[in-house]
């Protein structure tokens, strides 16, 4: 608020227009702008105030604490950059070890749909040959029916003998060829089992080239983390004391001082709006008393 407006409103005030609580309120908002503008304003003036004897302590404190902080803040950075480099070593050596045990599956899918075909094809001779038992079986109780009847039937008699020597041959052959598929079969297991083995050495030596890695960057997220703490706690003490010099500077803007004049100087905005501020909650607290009347 102005002059122009304060006499605006005791003018009103003088007809019986009475705002107390909203000149009560306008205090506490503009209490609470003059703090903010006062606390910009001493973080932005501090660096300048070496010469400024009242605020010496202050000054080479904050100078101390932006130093630290500086430092932590560079360490922080280098610890990050370090962990963004092993990081991409670790997805390297991760991707490269996913491409090797990805190709020893594909061996192992390879070998598994060779002994699933095979097997089908042992399931077909098996099939087949149990209807060759059936069929010798059978013949076999016919010959024994033959034999009963007499030499009347001796012509098939022969014959069924030799269907029954081609079934046995048969059967015979049928044995070998599941015996050979079955054999194909374990080779082919035991290859599996072997890619198995290259699939879990494979996982074992990505786990030791990685061990020390991840661990590294284990410790350097830690000290991060730990540096980040200690760099928030320092920014919280700087706003602290910078908040004391921005106090100081707003009660000695009219100052003589040609010290604290020339920090002021780069700051008439700041400077500006701070005199306005208290102009107003001045105005502002003297129409709330005059209307409370």
């Amino acid at each position: 608020m102005n002059a122009i407006g304060f006499f605006m409103r005791r003018l009103a005030w003088q007809f019986g227009i009475k705002q107390e609580r909203a000149r009560w309120s306008a205090v506490t908002r503009e209490t609470q702008l003059l703090a903010e503008a006062q606390d910009l304003l001493g973080k932005l003036a501090w660096p300048s105030m070496e010469r400024i004897e009242e605020m010496s302590g202050e000054y080479w404190q904050l100078k101390d604490l932006d130093e630290r902080q500086a430092a932590m803040v560079a360490e922080s950075e280098r610890l990050e950059v370090e962990n963004d480099e092993a990081q991409d070593r670790l997805y390297s050596i991760e991707e490269e070890a996913e491409k090797d045990i990805d190709a020893i599956q594909g061996r192992r899918t390879e070998l598994m749909e060779k002994a699933a075909e095979i097997m089908d094809g042992v399931e077909e001779v098996k099939h087949r040959d149990a209807e060759t038992r059936r069929r010798f079986s059978s013949m076999k109780a016919k010959l024994e029916v033959l034999l009963k009847r007499g030499e009347e039937y001796g012509a098939e008699v022969e014959k069924t003998r030799a269907v029954l020597g081609r079934l046995r041959d048969e059967h015979a052959k049928d044995l070998e060829e599941i015996t050979r598929r079955e054999s194909d079969v374990e080779r082919l297991e035991m290859g599996v089992l072997q890619i198995d083995k290259e699939t879990t050495a494979r996982r074992e030596r990505l786990k030791a080239e990685t061990t020390e890695l991840v661990s590294s960057i284990g410790k350097r997220s830690k000290q991060i983390a730990e540096l980040s703490a200690r760099i928030g706690a320092v920014e919280t003490k700087k706003g602290e004391i910078s908040f004391v010099i921005g106090q100081y500077l707003g009660r000695h803007l009219d100052s003589r001082d040609a010290a604290v004049q020339e920090v002021l100087r780069p700051f008439r905005p700041i400077v500006g709006r701070i005199k306005d501020l208290r102009a107003s909650i001045r105005y502002n607290q003297r129409l709330a008393r005059r209307i409370a009347r």
